[in-house]
């Protein structure tokens, strides 16, 4: 009996011996490699505007299919834009001219109405109504408000409150305001090459050019192959 028991001591310590020398299966994965290539990405100032942020200040989306830039902006004239782009040229970059329709709050007016009647009989009967009572108004014959009369359309907003009250006590029923105004244009310098564009080279581009930043945008003008 002794043998089996020296027989069994022997086999462990082969055993422990094994399993203490053979390295084990890593793979070859550290915990850093799922973030390696990974850089940071900026947002667009504008899509700083999301629902009421505008598109330049959105965050970046990215999909297999998209093509990131950096673009300098905004530029509120083409001339201006022109040149910053000649500057990228000069360096050896890819610059294209991006533009994008904001809305022009400063240009904003207001618009008083009666919002659409049932037709246009009953919209006609309104009207002749409205202007029996003094009111300069007239029938709006397109767009979403199609059969609604127009009261007014003004720069101040205390002015079109004030022709708001004024009809409302004259009993015509719902008188709404709507605010509309125009759009400007931003033109953007969209640069392809993001590899290149290191601090350095990126105020260079900008030179002493004011109220502009550089963004990571989807490129405007998506390239093939970059």
């Amino acid at each position: 009996m002794r043998w089996i028991v020296y027989s069994l001591l022997i086999i462990n310590v082969g055993l422990l011996a094994y399993f203490l020398t053979t390295p084990g299966n890593t793979d070859g994965f550290t915990p850093n490699d799922a973030n390696q290539g990974e850089g940071k990405t900026l947002v667009l100032l504008s899509e700083q505007r999301s629902g009421d942020l505008p598109v330049s200040q959105q965050p970046v989306r990215v999909s297999n299919n998209t093509k990131l830039c950096y673009a300098l902006g905004p530029y509120f004239d083409d001339i201006s834009a022109r040149v910053a782009q000649a500057r990228s040229l000069e360096l050896g970059l890819t610059g294209l001219i991006a533009q994008h329709k904001v809305p022009n709050l400063k240009d904003a007016e207001f618009w008083v109405h009666i919002p659409p009647l049932a037709s246009r009989g009953e919209a006609m009967a309104l009207l002749r109504k409205l202007q029996s009572k003094a009111v300069d108004s007239y029938i709006i014959t397109q767009g979403d408000l199609t059969d609604g009369i127009s009261l007014g359309l003004f720069r101040q907003r205390s002015s079109a409150d004030g022709l708001q009250k004024k009809v409302n006590q004259l009993g015509f029923g719902e008188v709404a305001i709507r605010e509309v105004g125009s759009t400007s244009t931003e033109f953007w310098v969209e640069v392809r090459e993001i590899s290149k564009l290191d601090e350095t080279t990126r105020r260079r581009v900008k030179a002493e050019d004011k109220d502009v930043q550089w963004q990571m945008v989807s490129c405007r003008h998506q390239p093939a192959d970059v």
